[in-house]
C-alpha cells in the first residue's frame, strides 16, 4: 500500500524470492483480493469482512488509530451538518473510509446527500480524500473552509479506535507462506518503529510537508491491534452489516 503511513510495515519488508511486491491502493487492493490475484496484504477492514472466507488475518497486524488520522479527511464547502442534499465526491483509493463516511453522515448525524460520487469533481460541495493524497491535498486547500477528520468523529461518536485495515493472507496458502510473511511483518514493524523520525525525513519533500509534522503524523498510528482496537472493528461490523454496506465500496 503506497501510503506513509504504511511505510514502518513495508521499509524493508523482505519477504524472499517467492513473494512480489505491488503497489495498491485500499480499493484496488480489496479488488485484487477477490479475484484472487494477490496470496496476501493489508486489506481494508470492509474487504476484509466480505472475503473472510478466503482470507485470514495475520497475527494482530493492521492500521488503526484512536482519534485523528490526520490523512483521511472531508474537505467541505458546508459544516457537516448541513451537507443534507450535497454532491459527496469519494476518491477512486478508498474502500473503507467511503463506508465510514456514509455511517456518520447517515447514521450518526441523519443527513442524506443527493449523491456519491467518485473520483475529482470541481463542483462538489464536499470531498472524501485519503491517504498521501489527502496529506498533499491538506497543504494546498485552498477551496474548501471546512476539514473534517472522518476517524475523529468516529472516536467522537462511539469512543473506539478506528480500525482501516488488518493485514490478511488467503486461508489456502502454505503454513510455511503463512510463517514467511508473519515472521517478515514482524521484523520489517520491529525495525522501523524506532525509525520514524528518519522515515518521516524519507518522504518529507515527496510529500512537501515538514518531516516534524509527518513524525507526528505517523505517531498517531496503531499497527499492532489490541483490545480496543478489536472492539471497534466489532462495532463497526455490525454498523456495516445492519445498515448493508457490505458491498459499498465497490460501487
Amino acid at each position: 500500500m503506497p501510503y506513509l503511513n504504511s511505510a514502518p510495515f513495508f521499509r524493508g519488508l523482505a519477504l524472499g524470492e517467492r513473494f512480489a511486491l505491488a503497489d495498491l491502493v485500499p480499493r484496488e487492493q480489496g479488488l485484487k483480493a477477490s479475484s484472487g490475484e494477490i496470496a496476501a496484504g493489508l486489506l481494508p477492514i470492509v474487504d476484509f469482512f466480505r472475503l473472510e472466507e478466503t482470507f485470514e488475518r495475520i497475527g494482530r497486524f493492521g492500521i488503526a488509530v484512536r482519534g485523528r488520522a490526520r490523512s483521511v479527511l472531508l474537505f467541505s464547502r458546508k459544516p457537516i451538518r448541513q451537507l443534507e442534499g450535497c454532491t459527496i465526491a469519494v476518491t477512486e483509493e478508498t474502500s473503507t473510509s467511503a463506508v465510514l463516511l456514509r455511517l456518520l453522515l447517515e447514521q450518526r448525524y441523519r443527513i442524506t446527500p443527493a449523491s456519491y460520487v467518485r473520483g475529482q469533481h470541481v463542483d462538489a460541495d464536499a470531498q472524501l480524500l485519503i491517504g498521501d493524497e489527502a496529506l498533499r491535498f491538506q497543504h494546498a486547500n485552498a477551496r474548501y473552509p471546512y476539514e473534517i477528520d472522518v476517524a475523529f468523529e468516529w472516536w467522537l461518536w462511539q469512543h473506539l479506535p478506528f480500525v482501516f485495515a488488518v493485514w490478511a493472507i488467503r486461508k489456502d496458502a502454505s503454513p510455511q507462506d503463512k510463517k514467511q510473511v508473519e515472521m517478515a511483518l514482524i521484523k520489517s514493524l520491529g525495525g522501523n518503529m524506532g525509525q520514524m523520525e528518519l522515515i518521516a525525513q524519507e518522504h518529507a519533500s515527496g510529500l512537501g510537508v515538514p518531516a516534524a509534522e509527518l513524525q507526528t503524523y505517523l505517531a498517531s498510528f496503531i499497527y499492532r491491534l489490541s483490545q480496543p482496537e478489536e472492539e471497534g472493528i466489532k462495532r463497526f461490523r455490525a454498523f456495516v452489516e445492519q445498515c448493508g454496506l457490505i458491498s459499498a465500496e465497490r460501487t
